[in-house]
């Protein structure tokens, strides 16, 4: 009767710790999935900013931004003789 028992209490603890394993490695992988999914993620959010630095230094070239301010805000620049200088 005692090693029916023991016998029963160690198959309990041996299924037990195979659902255990079982589990713990399901959950590791969801884990790694997830990661895997949040660095697809940065990856594309790194080309992004990259695409959006390279865009931003385009914009703000001086000379482009000279240009719209010619063409659209009718600016010229001046003659070097019209400038007057004031010193305080």
């Amino acid at each position: 009767m005692l090693l029916r028992s023991m016998v029963a209490v160690l198959l309990f603890i041996v299924v037990g710790s195979g659902l255990g394993v079982i589990f713990s490695k399901h959950n590791s992988r969801l884990v790694f999935i997830a990661i895997q999914k949040t660095e697809q993620e940065l990856d594309r959010l790194q080309v992004r900013w990259e695409r959006l630095t390279i865009e931003e230094r385009m914009l703000a070239e001086h000379n482009r931004v000279e240009k719209i301010a010619r063409k659209k805000m009718g600016l010229i620049e001046l003659d070097r003789k019209a400038i007057v200088y004031i010193r305080l």
